[in-house]
């Protein structure tokens, strides 16, 4: 599985602080009907979303870098895979 980030970005107000511009990648190569995002967080660094058409997760890790998140989220896909 190949997995391929897509610069976009979202605005943040309210809870992030230094509201703004949040980097943020949309992810593809996901299994079908899987959605993910990596963006970052200044308090948190790089942090996935991962959701599909039934749940809908939360933010979740501390990475240095979006592709160190992008690594992580293929190590958790394949995981998810193998049980």
């Amino acid at each position: 599985m190949i997995l391929t980030k897509h610069e976009t970005e979202w605005f943040a107000k309210g809870s992030i602080e230094g509201t703004g511009r949040v980097p943020q990648y949309r992810i593809s190569g996901l299994p079908p009907g899987e959605h993910a995002l990596v963006a970052e967080f200044p308090d948190r660094g790089w942090c996935i979303l991962r959701w599909n058409d039934d749940w809908h997760g939360n933010w979740t890790g501390e990475y240095a870098t979006a592709d160190a998140a992008i690594a992580a989220l293929s190590e958790e896909i394949a995981g998810t895979a193998i049980a």
